[in-house]
């Protein structure tokens, strides 16, 4: 395996502000990997692309084909898509369209990183949002060893996600914008 540690943000409404201020506080090299599922129409996937990229030096790719994990990228689903291990290698690929409620699904995307070896490092970050999903891909990712983070309340522009999130997985972590951006770089191995 190429990476050691896996980070998975799934957001919805308010999330590409809150990406944004993410990835801005990300440093070059950065050791983890930064998978990305925010709630937009495929058509839109390039320009947010086009945004992010401006803000950060680390590289940042679409998820429209598959795509091998690598540390320090950065991977925005354009579509529906999951975590597959071939050849000791991680993988993200996108899905045949399907009857998903949202584009991309983050339960589908947070639930395939269940499946990844427990040596990888993995954690599913919930951010602001309307609706439920996340919270069953990031109760699936929390039973096989994964770490689960959710944006508080008080952080959070719509607290719909991360609150249902944290109503299936009560063990699951609570932060402000501020705080998960702190535990992202901790994770990710820049303060280790």
């Amino acid at each position: 395996m190429t990476i050691s540690s896996l980070i998975l943000i799934g957001a919805s409404t308010g999330g590409p502000g809150r990406i944004y201020s993410i990835l801005s506080a990300l440093e070059n090299p950065f050791p983890g990997a930064v998978i990305i599922a925010q709630h937009m129409s495929a058509p839109f996937v390039p320009s947010f692309i086009h945004q992010l990229q401006s803000i950060t030096s680390l590289p940042i790719r679409s998820v429209d084909e598959p795509q091998k994990i690598e540390q320090g990228h950065i991977y925005v689903c354009s579509v529906t898509s999951e975590l597959v291990q071939r050849s000791g290698e991680i993988w993200l690929e996108p899905m045949e369209e399907g009857d998903y409620p949202y584009n991309p699904q983050i339960d589908r995307l947070f639930a395939s990183a269940s499946f990844l070896p427990a040596v990888l490092k993995r954690l599913g970050v919930i951010l602001t949002g309307i609706g439920d999903d996340g919270a069953f891909g990031s109760l699936s990712l929390y039973e096989s060893g994964g770490k689960c983070l959710f944006e508080s309340e008080e952080s959070a522009i719509v607290y719909g996600m991360p609150r249902r999130a944290k109503e299936l997985v009560p063990s699951g972590d609570i932060g402000s914008i501020d705080e998960i951006i702190e535990r992202i770089k901790d994770f990710g191995g820049v303060h280790v």
